[in-house]
């Protein structure tokens, strides 16, 4: 029945549960790649619909596989915590990926792809306290900011905000 709810229809107190925890793994997902890959991140926040954004600076500098990875560090820290995607999830960064992708062969694109789930796989079982550490806080405030647009791992000099 979970499935088939719309995460636009937050209608009970389990729904935003569910949609702010799922969103907080997802968004720290994404944080904790590009941090351990030398991107700065200025914030990250989730809301009770499900959804989130982490403002990340860009990745155009690092090969495509991790680029990929990225991408791709969201859905694999949803898998790695066990929180389940409803339809709409991770719909843009599955167009950034396309993006990326466009003008390589099929075979060339397969194989891009998957070196960047297994890279972004390989960064998250590493920092799996620091990906529990950050979601928390992004449950529990919705909002963290990074002071200087931190880059590194380490969420120490994070600051929650409401």
């Amino acid at each position: 029945m979970r499935s088939e709810l719309h995460r636009n229809q937050v209608t009970d107190a389990q729904t935003v549960y569910d949609n702010l925890r799922d969103a907080a793994y997802h968004e720290a997902g994404h944080v904790l790649v590009a941090r351990f890959l030398g991107l700065t991140v200025k914030k990250v926040e989730v809301k009770e619909d499900g959804s989130g954004r982490a403002e990340i600076n860009s990745a155009e500098r690092l090969p495509l596989v991790d680029q990929i990875a990225v991408c791709v560090a969201g859905i694999e820290a949803q898998e790695l915590f066990n929180c389940p995607m409803h339809q709409h999830a991770a719909l843009g960064d599955y167009l950034k990926i396309r993006e990326l992708i466009t003008g390589l062969t099929d075979a060339e694109s397969y194989e891009y792809r998957q070196a960047g789930y297994l890279r972004a796989l390989e960064i998250l079982k590493s920092r799996l306290p620091e990906i529990e550490e950050l979601a928390h806080q992004l449950f529990t405030q919705r909002r963290v900011e990074l002071p200087n647009g931190l880059a590194g791992t380490g969420f120490a000099e994070a600051t929650c905000q409401t």
